[in-house]
C-alpha cells in the first residue's frame, strides 16, 4: 500500500510539473471582453448642394437616427463626422431614450478631380464614426432597410446620380490614444459608417463654353494656310491672324483654368488648349518658311501646294488627337 501511495504522489507531482510547463491557457468566455453593444444607425439624404471644386468641398443635408438596446449609449451625441469642415445641427428629436433622431447640414471635404471634365465621374462620401468607445464596447449596424436618398433630391446643374451605398466598417488607428486598457504602442479600432454617392457629369454645354474660343482659334490657323504670299505684304495678314488666334487661346486657357481649378493637374480642356497652341506655332513656322521660299524664287503655286498639304495634315491630325483625348477622358471618367 505504501508503494501505491508513493506512486500516486509521484504521478500527481509529474502532472503538476507538466501543467506548470504549459503556456497560459486562453481565457474562457467569462474572462474575455464583453460582447459590444450594437446600435442600429440610419441615414436619409435630403439634399446635396454647394459643390465647390476650388475649395474641394460639397454640402449635404441629412437625417440621422439611432436605435439602441439600452439607454446607456447615445451614438448621435458621440458621433464624429470625419471628413466634415463644419456641421450645423438643425433639429434634435428626443423623447425616446432608445430611438433618437437628428437633422444636420454640413460641408464635407472631397478631392474634386476634374482632369476628365466634362466626362468626369465622382464618388462623394460622408464618414460617420464613433468618437468615444472603441469596437470592444460599441459597434454601428447600418439600417439599410430604412436608409436612402430623397427621390426629390435635386443636384446642382450638370450632374446625375448613378448610385449610393451605406456600408459599415472598422477604422484602425496606429495609436491607442493613451487608453490604459490597451498595450502601449499598439492600435485601436472604432466603428465607422460610410455613405457613398456616385455622380457623373452631364455638362456638355459647359465644355463647349470653355472650348468654343480655342476651336475658333484653330479654325483661324487653318485659314492661314490658304492665304497666298504673292505680294510683299502677304505675310502681314497671316501673322496678324495667327497673333489674334494666339492671344485668344491664351486668354481662354486662363479662364478655363480658373473655372476648373489647377489642383487637379492638366485637364482635358487644358490639353486641348495646349494642342492648339502647338498647332498655332506650326502655322507660324509654315508662314515664315513660305515667305523665305518665295523670296528665294520658288514658284507661288508650289508654295501654295505645300501650304495646302500641310494644312490637310494639320486638320486630320487635330481631329484624330481630339478624338483620342476625348475617348481617354470618357474611359478614365
Amino acid at each position: 500500500m505504501r508503494h501505491i501511495g508513493a506512486r500516486r504522489v509521484i504521478i500527481a507531482a509529474s502532472i503538476l510539473a507538466v501543467l506548470c510547463a504549459l503556456p497560459n491557457a486562453p481565457p474562457t468566455l467569462a474572462q474575455s471582453d464583453a460582447v459590444p453593444t450594437i446600435c442600429r444607425i440610419g441615414l436619409y439624404l435630403r439634399a446635396l448642394h454647394s459643390f465647390d471644386p476650388t475649395a474641394d468641398t460639397f454640402g449635404a443635408d441629412l437625417w440621422l437616427w439611432s436605435l439602441c438596446p439600452t439607454a446607456d449609449h447615445q451614438p448621435l451625441q458621440t458621433m464624429e463626422f470625419v471628413n466634415s469642415d463644419n456641421i450645423a445641427v438643425l433639429l434634435d428629436v428626443g423623447g425616446d431614450p432608445l430611438w433618437t433622431q437628428r437633422n444636420v447640414d454640413g460641408t464635407f471635404r472631397y478631392d474634386w478631380d476634374e482632369r476628365n471634365f466634362p466626362f468626369d465621374r465622382h464618388t462623394l462620401t460622408i464618414d460617420l464614426e464613433e468618437g468615444v468607445e472603441d469596437v470592444r464596447g460599441f459597434v454601428y449596424d447600418p439600417d439599410t432597410a430604412n436608409s436612402g436618398i430623397d427621390p426629390e433630391l435635386k443636384l446642382p446643374g450638370g450632374w446625375r446620380m448613378t448610385g449610393s451605398t451605406l456600408v459599415a466598417s472598422t477604422k484602425t488607428y496606429d495609436t491607442t490614444f493613451g487608453d490604459p486598457d490597451l498595450p502601449a504602442g499598439g492600435s485601436s479600432q472604432y466603428s465607422r459608417l460610410t455613405l457613398s454617392i456616385d455622380l457623373e457629369r452631364t455638362d456638355l454645354g459647359g465644355f463647349l463654353k470653355l472650348t468654343a474660343v480655342v476651336y475658333a482659334a484653330f479654325f483661324f490657323a487653318l485659314i492661314s494656310y490658304v492665304m497666298h504670299l504673292e505680294t510683299t505684304t502677304g505675310i502681314g495678314p497671316r501673322v496678324s491672324l495667327l497673333a489674334i488666334a494666339l492671344f485668344s487661346t491664351a486668354v481662354n486657357l486662363i479662364n478655363a483654368s480658373n473655372a476648373l481649378g489647377t489642383a487637379s493637374g492638366l485637364t482635358l480642356v487644358d490639353k486641348i488648349h495646349v494642342m492648339v497652341l502647338v498647332y498655332l506655332m506650326v502655322a507660324a513656322i509654315v508662314t515664315v518658311v513660305s515667305r523665305v521660299l518665295l523670296d528665294r524664287g520658288v514658284e507661288a503655286a508650289d508654295i501654295a501646294g505645300l501650304n495646302y498639304r500641310v494644312g490637310a495634315v494639320v486638320l486630320i491630325s487635330f481631329v484624330a488627337l481630339n478624338a483620342l483625348l476625348i475617348v481617354l477622358a470618357v474611359r478614365g471618367g
